[in-house]
């Protein structure tokens, strides 16, 4: 197991959420871009992964908390940690 960084970043889809996942991920963590909107979350993920860096979108709406353990989960199933 690596001791890259992994970071969640919800509202990832747009404006300061997406803004965030892509500071974070040219700081080397790999990314899980969180969001309802599923257009604009692949978006966000396209454009990191086209920078050279690892990410992946989980639609969530943190609203719901089935939605939030399930974001939790796949980001431990995708990143180890």
């Amino acid at each position: 197991m690596t001791n890259q960084k992994v970071a969640i970043v919800t509202g990832g889809n747009s404006g300061i959420g997406r803004a965030t996942a892509i500071a974070l991920s040219r700081e080397g963590a790999r990314v899980i871009v969180a969001a309802r909107r599923a257009v604009e979350g692949e978006e966000t993920v396209r454009l990191i992964v086209e920078a050279g860096s690892e990410a992946v979108f989980v639609k969530t709406d943190v609203a719901i908390e089935n939605d939030g353990s399930s974001l939790v989960e796949k980001t431990v199933e995708t990143y180890g940690s």
